[in-house]
């Protein structure tokens, strides 16, 4: 009776046996991100700063993948490097059927990035927007600094004109003025997707070209970012400033 029992408990062990190597091949197993980039890029600044947002599709291959962070690092041919990070994306939910037109209109979600996970062998396809956090925590102290003289200006019944005198208003306008950093030449872009489970981040690198033309069509943008300055601060009766962008085509590197 003992044997049997033995024999019994073996065969139950035996049971768990493919369940529990799943569960060790599972864990082991790290997805594998591939990424396909869109040919073109928008390349822009505004008061956010530089900016630029491209479609990126991703695969999660060999196991299912939770995507924390996707950055992207530009590289001038003179090898000067900017980083931006994900700051929102965008996705087609559906297509609407417009009858009387006779055309379509896609319904589209857009939200602040924070992660996005991927199910096993789905493609998932967004619009990403990158911007800079140097350029943006540098602009969050002084805009803190304006406002807050502002704020003093108001208390003691000042024209809000007087602004312009002050440190903190001209110091902004810098910032701004300084901020333009986009060059006429060849560029290197580096997308890296960040995974939660994998300790590297997924590559894919692409090239453009700003030409003095698109370095031209950008310029003005300064001017904007300092009229929007003037209608927050100083007159809210302004014009909202327009913003140019340069849509230039990528190519694999």
């Amino acid at each position: 009776m003992d044997t049997m029992f033995k024999i019994l408990a073996v065969l139950g062990a035996l049971a768990w046996i493919p369940q529990l190597f799943l569960l060790i091949r599972n864990h082991l197993i790290k997805p594998v991100v591939k990424i396909i980039c869109e040919n073109k890029i928008d390349i822009g600044y505004t008061t956010y700063g530089p900016i630029v947002n491209t479609s990126i599709a991703l695969i999660a291959e060999k196991q299912k993948a939770l995507i924390e962070k996707i950055e992207a690092e530009l590289t001038h041919e003179n090898n000067d490097t900017q980083k931006f990070t994900w700051k929102w994306f965008e996705e087609t939910l559906h297509v609407v059927d417009l009858p009387n037109s006779g055309g379509s209109m896609p319904t589209r979600k857009n939200q602040t990035a924070i992660a996005i996970n991927i199910l096993k062998d789905e493609l998932i396809e967004k619009k990403i927007g990158f911007q800079q956090n140097s350029f943006q925590s540098d602009q969050k102290i002084k805009d803190q600094l304006c406002t807050e003289d502002a704020i003093n200006n108001a208390k003691a019944d000042k024209p809000a004109t007087d602004l312009r005198a002050a440190k903190s208003y001209n110091d902004l306008k810098d910032t701004y003025q300084n901020g333009f950093n986009w060059k006429v030449g060849d560029y290197s872009i580096t997308y890296k997707v960040y995974e939660n489970s994998v300790k590297t981040p997924f590559i894919h690198k692409m090239k453009f070209k700003i030409t003095a033309l698109d370095l031209n069509n950008l310029k003005p943008n300064i001017d904007s970012c300092l009229t929007e300055i003037d209608r927050f601060y100083i007159d809210n009766e302004l014009e909202t400033p327009s913003w140019n962008w340069s849509n230039i085509q990528l190519e694999e590197n």
